[in-house]
């Protein structure tokens, strides 16, 4: 009974394994794959727009800055008051908690973490680790099982007579 328990745990993770095998191919190829599409363009030829744009003429002075200028659209051209940014303006004498470090140390890990490790040898030593856990399952000798039982002959504690008195009956009076 045993056995055949650890048949079926083993083919479950076989199973596992497979399509965790299967869902990694896919997204290798989903990586492989290169998407490009365009649009049609009707082109102008507009070579007095051409020169104008060439020397500078759309740049508009930005917070009335003459000689820094910028494009019509740029977004600096919303920021009008830049004190905000500015070093001294920042609270420096401000110190993180203990709390506040150890969630700041977490989370630098975890944004650099491709920079420290290689994440694919990473996945590839997990695989196979899990793959050795296999072959450990399949070829241990034994089989699981605490107890021994045998269904031909029935133990006589675990037989259950109503016409006898349980143990806790004995012991009262009424």
């Amino acid at each position: 009974m045993a056995l055949i328990s650890r048949k079926a745990k083993l083919k479950r993770v076989q199973i596992y394994d497979q399509k965790q095998r299967e869902k990694e191919k896919a997204r290798e190829e989903e990586e492989d794959e290169l998407f490009v599409f365009g649009y049609a363009a009707k082109l102008f030829k507009d070579d007095k727009k051409a020169m104008e744009i060439d020397r500078g003429e759309h740049l508009i002075p930005w917070m009335g800055d003459k000689h820094f200028q910028i494009d019509r659209y740029d977004g600096r051209g919303h920021l009008h008051d830049l004190s905000e940014f500015d070093n001294n303006s920042w609270n420096r004498t401000q110190k993180m908690s203990e709390e506040e470090l150890r969630i700041e140390t977490l989370c630098d890990e975890e944004r650099y973490l491709a920079l420290n490790t290689d994440l694919f040898e990473e996945k590839n030593r997990h695989e196979e680790e899990i793959k050795r856990l296999n072959e450990a399952i399949a070829a241990s000798e034994t089989n699981y099982s605490a107890i021994s039982f045998n269904y031909d002959e029935p133990n006589q504690s675990d037989t259950y007579d109503p016409m006898q008195p349980t143990q806790d009956e004995t012991g009262k009076k009424y």
